[in-house]
């Protein structure tokens, strides 16, 4: 294994990678959106971008923001573990820190570490400024969109350096033209760099990932349920028809898409002085919209926790839930789902046989299995709680809900640490594990659903095995929002793919390049400042 010399980069700390090297030389000259899988080094490429610009500004400043402190904690581990440069020369800004002393933190420091909206407020406030920057990292740059305080810093910047360098870092840029070119105009980007694990130049360092996807179907009684949430759901349909909404199309072909689209005219006619009507409709759509979840639950979830959405509704006083829990209807729902609690979604079988089959395999594993529900999490901890091989653990963000507390930053450190040191070997997540987190590398991950967003799609695939074959298992339920879900996700990947092509030539064409000299470019094979 060859590492890379430079007098800035610890010797044998980073491994040479190609495709590293490449994209770093490209990033050097242009406001660069570098778009790369998780797990394939992005961290690296901002670092070998660093260095790049202290060797050229050796007393200029270095922003490196990310979205969380959890994430923002790990670029700063991640750069003093491969810099050679004096602890001092870095400091981790939080909001815990008083302003005077982050002003004085920054006049020693060299390489700057924060969450945007702490670095946002101090350059508002003028505590200093951006004109000694020589580089900021946005990561996690598809967040530059609306008012996001990555807007602002990159404004400023701009405005404020002489000789000014973003690097945006991301995953998944967004699902369509005008999300990926709103990122780019709120960064400033006037070039891409995009790779996937078919690049060339990436191939050789990635082993092949291995996709399956395990179907099955609902059982008698859960149709059986799912035929009285579809009663009620026509119902509220056929009231919104009534009233001269939604008539284009039959009542059981609206969807949950229909509806929220249907939400926000209603209450943008509400805004402007709307009465009457209005607000009833806005009942009809709101209970529409809470029978669509509730059906999700049960047929793609289960059965538990569809019970305990329905119990948080009569709980509720807004007017859509009291008008479902007084309906005739909800009261046989109610029977029937009690009468059921104890038969389990069929998903979980193939959960713990796919657990199981791993095991078989490599009794060293780790397995992240992935769901959209924090009630789903706990189900599925209850479910493998008899597999002798399975050590799982619940995984959430911290946000606290009713009778569910949610989990301290501290709380999430230590459980990533039991996991990697093999305490727990299941991490069962929602989508905090998906985005930033240093979540340890594993052999397998389960998709208990598959999700519509391509970005959270990519980001799942991304925390498969990256140093041996990395398996991806997608459990399906057949006749249900998973099979549209699970091709909407693939459909818009494809999409995303296309819009970056298209917008690397438009970038291209603006500079007066070629294609066939930019694969040349591509096609270079090291880095000359880090040889």
């Amino acid at each position: 294994m060859k590492y890379i010399s430079h007098p800035l980069i610890k010797s044998n700390a980073i491994e040479i990678r190609e495709y590293q090297q490449n994209i770093g030389r490209a990033c050097l000259n242009h406001n660069t959106l570098v778009i790369l899988p998780t797990a394939l080094g992005k961290t690296v490429i901002s670092l070998l971008v660093a260095v790049n610009r202290l060797d050229k500004k050796p007393e200029s400043k270095i922003f490196v923001l990310a979205p969380t402190r959890p994430l923002t904690l790990q670029h700063y581990e991640s750069f003093k573990q491969f810099l050679a440069l004096d602890e001092e020369k870095f400091v981790a800004l939080t909001g815990k820190i008083s302003p005077e002393k982050r002003s004085s933190c920054l006049k020693n420091a060299q390489i700057i570490f924060a969450t945007p909206q702490l670095i946002r407020n101090d350059i508002l406030k003028v505590r200093y400024d951006l004109s000694n920057v020589s580089l900021v990292v946005f990561d996690e740059a598809h967040r530059a969109r609306k008012k996001y305080a990555y807007n602002q810093i990159a404004a400023k910047y701009m405005d404020q350096s002489p000789d000014p360098l973003i690097l945006g870092l991301t995953a998944s840029p967004g699902k369509d033209w005008k999300t990926i070119r709103q990122t780019c105009k709120s960064l400033f980007i006037d070039a891409l760099e995009y790779r996937t694990e078919k690049d060339k130049d990436v191939k050789p360092y990635v082993p092949p990932l291995e996709m399956s996807w395990k179907r099955t179907e609902l059982s008698g009684e859960y149709k059986e349920i799912r035929g009285i949430l579809e009663e009620m759901f026509h119902q509220e349909i056929e009231k919104l028809q009534s009233m001269g909404i939604l008539t284009y199309k039959r009542a059981k072909q609206v969807t949950k898409r229909d509806l929220l689209e249907l939400g926000k005219r209603l209450r943008r006619g509400l805004e402007k002085g709307g009465r009457g009507s209005l607000y009833a409709a806005v009942v009809f759509q709101s209970a529409a919209i809470s029978i669509t979840h509730a059906i999700e639950l049960l047929t793609t979830q289960d059965i538990l926790v569809l019970y305990r959405f329905l119990k948080k509704t009569e709980e509720k006083k807004a007017k859509s839930a009291r008008r479902l829990v007084r309906k005739p209807e909800y009261e046989e729902l109610i029977r029937k789902v009690e009468g059921c609690l104890s038969i389990e979604h069929p998903k979980l079988a193939l959960l713990r046989e796919a657990i199981e089959e791993e095991y078989l395999t490599n009794k060293d594993t780790r397995i992240i299995v992935f769901t959209q529900f924090r009630d789903t999490a706990t189900r599925i901890i209850q479910s493998l709680e008899g597999l002798e091989i399975a050590k799982p653990v619940r995984f959430v963000g911290q946000a606290s809900k009713p009778r569910d507390p949610g989990l301290k930053q501290a709380e999430q450190s230590e459980i990533l640490k039991e996991f990697r040191e093999g305490r727990y070997n299941v991490l069962v997540a929602t989508s905090i594990a998906e985005e930033g987190l240093d979540i340890p590398t594993v052999d397998l991950v389960i998709f208990y659903e598959p999700i519509p967003s391509e970005i959270r799609y990519i980001q799942r695939k991304g925390r498969t095995a990256r140093r041996r074959l990395g398996r991806v298992v997608i459990l399906i339920t057949k006749g249900t929002v998973d099979e549209s879900y699970y091709w909407s996700s693939r459909a818009r990947e494809r999409k995303m793919r296309k819009i970056i092509y298209s917008l690397n030539q438009k970038f291209m064409r603006a500079k007066g390049f070629k294609e066939d000299l930019f694969l040349e470019k591509r096609k270079q094979k090291t880095l000359e400042e880090f040889e």
